[in-house]
């Protein structure tokens, strides 16, 4: 079939002031899989279509929706800028209303002066005003008529460890003569406005950027409707807000541009931020207020402690490998930690008040929130032995993981002598090695330490599993259970119930001080609040466990902090040595074979008068070496083998020589 012919066929099937819908296949037939058949649709509907309004639409409520008829203004009526598209941008060309000029919206950059941006702080009636001066870019086309307003934006964390995004308005946007310059400007009338703005344009963690919105009133062309025939095309005038960012993004002050904007003043604090020393119970501790949200503030852990994992056991975050090798100075420990950052809620709630005050002095009045300093590069420095001897100080560890928030993980590798030192300060008889400190702020401004500290009886991390029995408002009893594998000595126990943001005290009645717990062991007890608690379900027990102390178990901790996976081994190369005159003897009778077995070794060895030496390698499990015991001694026995074909058994002997002599024996009766 022709071209034509095939035309003239589907004109049988056309129905006048129809809408055409390739509905049934709009990405492609699945008889377009086979060869040879290259159309959409079989022959015998080549053309499927859909009748318009008013006589056949809609053919079914449940179908495809009414089609409208197309509305607007057409083109001769128009008096505003025309869009190509209905969707413009930056980069789109308008045209006039006659059609005779091209058009362009243009960008804004910030001008500079001596490779500093043009931002300054100055008196407007006695008003500290902050000015930002952008330049418009050239586009090389007639100037899109539009509205101009300008803003700063910049980024401040959250408690949760993301990010919002705060957003300043300019109430001033001014054009000079020549319409290129603008220059925005914001009254600095709250207080510590001026501190908040300088801080967030001198951190680049801030991200601040300049935003110049451009308002727009253009026409912008309706859709078609696929008509036939095709009506003429329409449009409809919008009002769009297009924006941009002005270059350099983001934007970051020199510290003498910062510090004259600031009035002279040198920048104070950790990361451009306000630090603040509240006591409690004889020591300062510092905190560091947000210039950006002046109720806001932040502190340091008090320190970090060896942790415990979450699972099953709860057992301590230490890990603990050893490596094969031929003697005892080739043997390497390695020891990975993990170490929890630990807060006295006592102390913040002391410092809320004097904070409070503060925030209120800066022009805030939402309530005081207290989170852990975000510092981006705390130093882990460490005490570590030195050729079996004590550290004579701190070693810094670069590759270290540190989280103020999160903790501190390390793999540090020993010798052997080395870790024998590190294994009795797990258990505390060392006081100095295995300490530290993580140093924070050393990057600029003044650095602070806290205390690390790994010991197995000072661990941060719950050891008492809680399950609430029963619960009326009146009285909740639960179960307490020693979850480690450990006694544990509960000396006092603290209980909050938190509900809807409330904390209710409870009192703690069924532990008595001074109670032991062996691993596994249960306590009940009951918790009874000042006032009624809300019914089960909605409020949460917080038990307060630092009135608990561990009293370690050396072999149950070792037996759930060495990794012996890999049975690592120490092999000691033993000889067995014979003398000629060993194997005679008075009856006659003569020594065929000495068969020595020792326990640990590859194989037994073999002697003869031939073969008066052998050897062979003895292998000792490394971790009894680990914690200090001496290596155990060498076990062994002898098999006489005498020429008349009878066999003698020696007694199974110790020694701690590597060079052995067969034990001759006589048959026994």
């Amino acid at each position: 079939m022709t071209a034509a012919e095939f035309s003239r066929a589907q004109d049988r099937f056309r129905i006048p002031r129809a809408r055409r819908f390739d509905w049934l296949d709009p990405v492609g037939h699945p008889l377009r899989r086979f060869p040879g058949i290259d159309r959409r649709l079989p022959l015998v509907w080549p053309d499927p279509v859909i009748p318009e309004w008013p006589e056949f639409w809609p053919i079914d409520p449940r179908g495809f929706p009414p089609l409208l008829p197309p509305s607007g203004k057409e083109r001769h009526e128009l008096t505003v800028p025309i869009s190509p598209t209905d969707t413009p941008t930056d980069d789109t060309r308008y045209e006039s209303p006659d059609g005779t000029t091209l058009l362009a919206l243009p960008r804004y950059d910030l001008a500079f002066d001596r490779d500093e941006p043009r931002i300054q702080i100055v008196d407007r009636s006695g008003t500290a005003t902050l000015v930002v001066v952008a330049v418009q870019v050239p586009t090389g086309l007639a100037e899109l008529p539009h509205e101009l307003s300008v803003a700063l934006r910049y980024r401040v964390p959250e408690l949760t460890g993301g990010t919002v995004v705060v957003e300043v308005d300019f109430p001033v946007a001014r054009l000079d003569d020549s319409g290129t310059v603008v220059s925005a400007e914001l009254p600095l009338t709250g207080p510590g406005l001026r501190q908040q703005l300088l801080a967030a344009m001198s951190s680049l963690e801030a991200r601040a950027t300049v935003a110049v919105k451009r308002g727009i009133t253009v026409a912008v062309p309706n859709p078609m409707l696929l008509i036939d025939p095709p009506p003429p095309q329409t449009y409809r005038e919008v009002a769009l807000l297009l924006e941009c960012v002005a270059a350099p993004s983001p934007l970051l002050l020199s510290d003498a541009q910062r510090v004259r904007l600031g009035g002279g003043a040198t920048p104070t604090g950790v990361q451009g931020m306000r630090r603040l020393r509240v006591q409690h119970e004889g020591r300062g501790h510092s905190f560091w207020q947000d210039p950006a949200r002046p109720e806001h503030f932040y502190f340091l852990p008090d320190r970090f402690l060896l942790g415990r994992l979450p699972e099953a056991g709860r057992r301590p975050a230490l890990n603990i490998r050893a490596t094969s090798a031929a003697r005892e100075e080739d043997v390497r420990v390695t020891v990975e930690f993990l170490a929890r950052p630990v807060v006295s809620t006592e102390r913040l709630a002391a410092a809320e008040p004097v904070l409070a005050e503060e925030s209120r002095r800066m022009g805030s009045t939402a309530p005081v929130r207290m989170e852990i300093l975000p510092d981006a590069q705390p130093m882990l420095r460490l005490a570590l032995p030195q050729d079996g001897a004590a550290p004579s100080g701190l070693t810094e560890r670069p590759t270290a993981q540190v989280g103020l928030e999160q903790g501190v993980t390390h793999a540090e590798t020993f010798t052997l002598e080395d870790f024998r030192l590190v294994h009795s300060a797990f258990f505390g008889a060392s006081l100095n090695v295995m300490n530290g400190e993580v140093r924070v702020g050393a990057g600029g401004g003044q650095p602070e330490d806290v205390e690390l500290e790994l010991r197995l009886e000072d661990t941060a991390g719950d050891v008492l599993e809680l399950e609430p029995l029963t619960a009326v408002p009146t009285r909740v009893t639960a179960r307490l259970t020693n979850a480690i594998e450990s006694p544990v000595r509960v000396e006092r126990l603290k209980a909050v119930a938190v509900a809807a943001g409330r904390r209710v005290p409870l009192s703690v009645e069924g532990g008595p001080a001074g109670k032991v717990l062996a691993p596994g062991e249960e306590l009940e007890i009951a918790l009874v609040p000042p006032e009624p608690l809300p019914e089960a379900g909605a409020y949460t027990i917080v038990l307060d466990q630092s009135g608990v102390s561990v009293q370690v178990d050396k072999e149950a901790v070792w037996k759930a902090v060495f990794d012996d996976s890999a049975k690592p081994r120490l092999s000691r190369e033993v000889s067995v040595v014979a003398v000629p005159a060993m194997f005679g003897d008075p009856s006659g009778d003569r020594v065929a074979l000495f068969v020595v077995s020792i326990v640990g070794a590859q194989s037994s060895v073999q002697l003869s008068e031939t073969e008066l030496k052998a050897t062979t390698l003895v292998h000792v499990p490394v971790s009894s070496l680990l914690t200090g015991a001496p290596i155990p001694p060498l076990r062994y026995r002898t098999e006489t083998i005498w020429q008349s074909g009878l066999v003698g058994v020696s007694p199974v002997r110790e020694t701690d020589a590597t060079i052995l002599p067969p034990i001759k024996t006589r048959p026994s009766a």
